[in-house]
């Protein structure tokens, strides 16, 4: 698979490398420690070699059958025959017969000594356990185009190798001498109870089978498995029919139910009566009022005046309200929606009742089908047996017979030559075997594989970016600034990263694109986008002399105006209005109490948030906001769609690959611009000549 198919580069790898270096190290030195410790304790083996000459005889070949009733040998096969002896010769009795008696002693002195000098009490000895350690100190070697066996034994000691090779080869000359002693009257006899007791277990077997399948009468009991399943088809036909049926009048009871409405009007009022108003009832009190003040005082007294006047105040206001209606509509719920409801319960209720007897049904369907199945499978089984137990009893008959004639040739029994010969007996070599250097470079190429993997395996499975490059590449879009980890942006300070950034976004917006309202997407809460934000902010106030607001909608802006030199004299009131303070700075403003205006309410409506972005982009020349980290409700997306650029703010080697990308697919999901991202806290892990040497 091509490294671009996985997503890796070279440089990708090199900084992993760089970046995890302990990691790698210790990937490497992991295999060299364990070949150098290995190396280390694995002592000197002394090797003792021996030959053993496998020669063609009666044993391979053998002459006529004596039973009457064998294969005639005709030819052999050699690598078979020397492959033979070769398992016989490591084989367990073998080599429990070669520790066998003083054997153990003499080949294994240090058997049941204390082991880790001393410190720890003797393991206990077991012979099965020294055969294998026999077994793996001993080596056979053998050709296709040689009857030659090559036996070498290494072990610490060159005394004791050629005595357990010596040992090994008797016992195996002695085991082998035992096997090929036996007679042919033996072995009929021996074929004859082993004929015997095969018949038995098949009668038994045959019994078994029909009690464990309860078989009375097979035909029968198959007919009768037959019957039941296709009466159980039959109704599982049936109910699914009617379930059929069932779903269809729910579907249109459902269709039906969503057409209706959910209430219908049951009354209209309409009167041209304010409620509550009592201007008429005031107006005849004051002119009840008036009636006996003038008959008490003059005219002209200003208390009747000032009375006239509010009588006349209200007949106005009631000539006014005289053509206002009032309308009043109640609304009660559909009777009609009550009926189908009532019906869609109850065909639920039908089609949950069918769907559990069409459920149990296909249940004995399975039990009849799995019944029938069984009965099937005892019936070949029963056949297979049957014709077994002929062929058995049959064989069984014809070997019986021939059991006195094998008897007879066993006294005519012709003596056999051996067919292994020691061709060299057991000789110590004249050096050592030592492991050690092939052990060194093998744990010097594990540690160089082993680093290699370990590196490529960090760099697939890295949840985070470490350059801009990598980002640009995971992300899909552009890096706008690469901020170091030495750069200190508290106060506003500017680095050439900010000035840049800050340029390149000013001059876009002085080429005609419309970037008034610039937004820092949150990635994590130490992306460092507030410290980007401010420090850009002040260097296009500065420099520019642009009119700038700094709004934080991740707090309530107390950090920023601390930054510089603020401090807020009261609470915001108004949530159409943005509250700002001046700082320190003549052209820059930072907001107070941002997420509690229209910009974090979720009910504020779409005109509203953008008639008060309108007026930013009127009062001021730049905006830049600084989004929350918790900015997944519908008021941040809809201010990520309305801003005129979305800028993402990453962490070198801290923001997740995930969520970068998560807060990328926000943004373009929510129909925002996304310009582009700035990396910060961002190292140079590559040296600059290596990184253009891999480029």
């Amino acid at each position: 698979m091509p490294p671009s198919s996985l997503g890796l580069a070279p440089r990708d790898i090199l900084t992993t490398i760089f970046i995890r270096w302990r990691l790698i190290l210790l990937a490497f030195l992991a295999p060299v420690v364990i070949a150098l410790v290995a190396a280390a304790l694995i002592p000197l083996r002394w090797p003792a070699e021996g030959l053993l000459l496998v020669q063609v005889s009666r044993e391979s070949v053998g002459a006529t059958d004596l039973t009457g009733t064998g294969p005639n040998v005709v030819s052999v096969d050699m690598p078979k025959v020397v492959q033979s002896e070769v398992d016989l010769l490591i084989s367990d009795v073998v080599l429990r017969r070669a520790l066998s008696g003083d054997g153990l002693q003499a080949i294994f002195p240090d058997a049941g000594a204390p082991r880790l000098f001393g410190l720890l009490p003797a393991a206990q000895v077991s012979i099965p356990q020294t055969a294998r350690r026999l077994r793996a100190a001993m080596m056979v070697l053998s050709s296709n185009t040689s009857n030659l066996l090559r036996v070498v034994v290494a072990l610490p000691d060159s005394e004791r190798a050629v005595v357990a090779m010596q040992r090994v080869f008797d016992a195996y000359l002695a085991h082998r001498q035992s096997i090929f002693a036996q007679a042919d009257a033996q072995l009929l006899s021996v074929e004859t109870e082993r004929m015997a007791a095969d018949l038995r277990e098949l009668d038994e077997a045959i019994a078994r089978l029909r009690t464990e399948t309860r078989i009375l009468h097979l035909p029968q009991d198959i007919e009768l498995a037959n019957t039941r399943i296709a009466s159980i088809v039959s109704r599982i036909d049936t109910l699914r029919e009617r379930k059929a049926a069932t779903d269809a009048q729910l579907r249109a009871a459902r269709s039906a139910l969503a057409v209706y409405p959910a209430r219908v009007v049951a009354a209209s009022e309409t009167t041209n009566l304010a409620p509550n108003d009592e201007s008429r009832n005031e107006l005849t009190r004051l002119v009840l009022e008036r009636r006996r003040m003038a008959a008490q005082y003059a005219p002209d007294w200003p208390p009747l005046r000032d009375l006239d006047q509010r009588i006349a105040t209200l007949q106005q206001s009631i000539a006014t309200n005289r053509n206002t209606r009032f309308e009043t509509v109640r609304q009660v719920r559909n009777p009609a929606v009550e009926q189908l409801s009532l019906r869609i319960a109850t065909l639920e209720v039908e089609a949950d009742a069918t769907g559990r007897q069409m459920a149990e049904l296909e249940r004995q369907a399975g039990e009849a089908e799995a019944r029938a199945a069984a009965l099937l499978r005892s019936e070949a089984t029963l056949n297979d047996m049957g014709r077994r137990r002929d062929a058995l009893d049959a064989s069984f008959r014809q070997v019986a017979g021939r059991e006195t004639g094998a008897r007879i040739g066993e006294d005519a029994r012709r003596s056999r030559s051996p067919s292994v010969i020691v061709a060299q007996q057991p000789l110590a070599a004249a050096r050592p075997r030592d492991l050690s250097l092939a052990l060194i470079v093998m744990g010097l190429v594990g540690g160089v594989v082993s680093a290699g993997a370990t590196a490529v395996l960090l760099t697939l499975f890295r949840r985070s970016f470490a350059t801009t490059d990598e980002a640009a590449r995971g992300l899909g879009m552009p890096g706008l600034a690469s901020i170091a980890p030495e750069a200190r942006l508290a106060g506003g300070k500017a680095t050439p990263a900010i000035t840049d950034l800050t340029a390149m976004l000013l001059d876009a917006r002085e080429s005609g694109e419309r970037l008034s309202l610039i937004q820092f997407v949150a990635t994590g809460e130490d992306d460092g986008r507030g410290a980007i934000a401010l420090a850009m902010a002040a260097e296009a106030a500065r420099t520019r002399g642009l009119r700038t607001l700094l709004a934080d909608l991740q707090s309530d802006g107390r950090d920023f105006m601390a930054a510089m030199g603020s401090h807020p004299v009261h609470e915001p009131q108004d949530p159409e209005q943005l509250l700002a303070f001046n700082t320190v700075l003549p052209n820059l403003w930072v907001a107070y109490g941002a997420r509690e205006s229209l910009l974090g309410d979720p009910h504020a409506g779409m005109e509203r948030t953008v008639a008060l972005l309108d007026r930013l982009r009127h009062d001021l020349d730049l905006v830049i906001l600084v989004a929350p980290t918790d900015a997944e409700g519908y008021a941040m997306r809809r201010l990520t769609a309305l801003v005129d650029a979305n800028v993402l703010a990453l962490r070198a080697d801290g923001t997740d690959k995930a969520v970068a990308r998560a807060a990328r697919d926000a943004v373009l999901a929510a129909g925002g611009r996304l310009v582009g991202f700035v990396m910060s806290g961002e190292r140079a892990p590559v040296p600059a000549r290596l990184a253009r040497l891999v480029a």
